[in-house]
Formats: C-alpha cells, sequence, structure tokens
C-alpha cells in the first residue's frame, strides 16, 4: 500500500515540528539500500522509520534493525513489519535515548528528520558507528561536503570531514516524499576514519572546532583569541590571518593539538 494511502487508512496528519517528510518511494529505497550494501551480518539504526518504506527494505536483506520513532501513532503503520525477526522497533525521541546497546561498527541509514540534522549527527559522531547512510536537505549535504575556501563551509562540515570520510550518493526529488519537501534531498555516506578516532578527542575537537567559527566572518586569530591563553605562541606557528573557512582540516587538527595536547 502506498504511503498516503496508508496514512488515509489510520487518518494520520503529519506533524510539521517533528519534519515529517516520509519516503514513499520504494525504489529509492532499494536503491539506498544497495547503495549501503546492506547485507545480514549488519545490524543498523534506523532513525524515524516514519511509514517505513525504507525499513522494509532493510529488513529484506536480513539486517538486524532498531527503528526509532519519536511518534507513537504511526504504531498500527509500523506494526506490519513486526513478522520480521530482525526488527526491533523503540518509540523514543532518539536524542534522548541511549544507544550504548547497539554493537561496535553498528551501521545508520535513515532518512533523518531534517529539522535536527545537526544534533542527528553529533550523536552519530559521538557514538560507535561505522557507516551512516543519510538522506538530508540538499543545502545541508552541500555544507557538509563543502571544499576549503567555500562560504558555505561550516564547523560541521570541518569536524565530519576531518573525523570521516563523506560522498554524495544520490539525489532524491521533492516528489519521493509525503507530504512534498520544498527542497530536493541528497544521501550522504559518512565513514568513519577510525585512526583518527583512535588519536584524537572528537568531543573535545567538537568544542574546539564550534568555538573557532563562534564569528565566521572575523579572522581565525580572532576566534582563538577568545579561549586560548598562549594565543602568541600560536600566531607565530600558523597563518591566523584566515577566516575559519578558508582552513583546512589538517591545520585545525595542529593548532588543536597544539592547544590541547595528545588525547
Amino acid at each position: 500500500m502506498k504511503t498516503s494511502d496508508l496514512l488515509k487508512k489510520y487518518g494520520i496528519r503529519l506533524n510539521k515540528k517533528l519534519g515529517q517528510n516520509f519516503l514513499s518511494n520504494s525504489s529509492i529505497a532499494k536503491k539506498i539500500v544497495e547503495l549501503a550494501n546492506v547485507s545480514n551480518e549488519d545490524v543498523i539504526l534506523e532513525i524515524g522509520p516514519g511509514a517505513g518504506t525504507l525499513t522494509e527494505e532493510l529488513l529484506k536483506k536480513g539486517a538486524k534493525i532498531f527503528a526509532v520513532e519519536i511518534d507513537k501513532r504511526l504504531n498500527v503503520i509500523l506494526e506490519r513489519l513486526e513478522t520480521y525477526e530482525n526488527f526491533t522497533l523503540i518509540f523514543e525521541d532518539f536524542l534522548k535515548l541511549d544507544i550504548s546497546f547497539l554493537p561496535k561498527d553498528f551501521k545508520v541509514v535513515s532518512n533523518i528528520p531534517y529539522s535536527i540534522t545537526g544534533p542527528i549527527l553529533k550523536k552519530i559522531l559521538f557514538s560507535d558507528f561505522s557507516e551512516a547512510y543519510l538522506m538530508v536537505q540538499k543545502e545541508v549535504g552541500e555544507r557538509l561536503l563543502a571544499p576549503v575556501g567555500d562560504s558555505n563551509r561550516g564547523f560541521l562540515t570541518v569536524v565530519v570531514q576531518t573525523f570521516c570520510t563523506i560522498e554524495k550518493l544520490l539525489t532524491v526529488s521533492k516528489g519521493n516524499f509525503v507530504p512534498n519537501p520544498q527542497v530536493d534531498s541528497v544521501v550522504l555516506k559518512i565513514k568513519k576514519n577510525e585512526n583518527i578516532y583512535k588519536n584524537y578527542d572528537i568531543k573535545e575537537y567538537w568544542t574546539f572546532v564550534s568555538k573557532c567559527f563562534e564569528q565566521k566572518r572575523k579572522t581565525i586569530y580572532n576566534n582563538l583569541k577568545n579561549f586560548v591563553p598562549n594565543i602568541g605562541i600560536i600566531k607565530e606557528k600558523y597563518n591566523l590571518s584566515l577566516r575559519p573557512e578558508q582552513i583546512d582540516e589538517m591545520m585545525f587538527l595542529k593548532i588543536f593539538m597544539d592547544i590541547n595536547g595528545p588525547k
């Protein structure tokens, strides 16, 4: 049954505040599962299964799926998937959920709620995931992929590009959702760089880079001097006349290490 028909059948009106734009095209869902190379050996976290279009395609591959949904009204739609032994549905706010029960190197495959993309990414990056295949707004994807010097480059761009490799896999037009969002979407692959995670503390780095971008239009020097006591020593080693978006990940890492020391 089509997503729109399922919603009508159970009289469910989607909540804009929850960022509910459900993927309705099963062909797109199959393509995402294919790109994520899902197998029966995977443990997968899905954030916001919605009507279960993507969930069902994941389940067909035999992977163990933990789907986290905040809207309990959707139980009448999602309960059809309980026939799959590899399906666990959790009704909870993902941002409040303790996900330490997931095994190391779990995958994330999700059409995430666009309104909370940043907090969701933060929680994923701070976890023991291996890869994440995320559908996000096209403009968010462009921001996360922005190269050095691009005005779209922000602190989240730098953190993701430092600790992971990121690539765009697929563009998904707005007509493939119910209701149609105002913009197109992209599917991103975010793969953890184990060596960087091993040698650097991502939580401390997150805080450091966010402070470096507090005044994005000012130079990195003007940002650093607000919280770095030995700024004179740092200034002798690096060109601090650049704006934050003009600095690559390696320079950020080096400055971070000079300020914080080894992990």
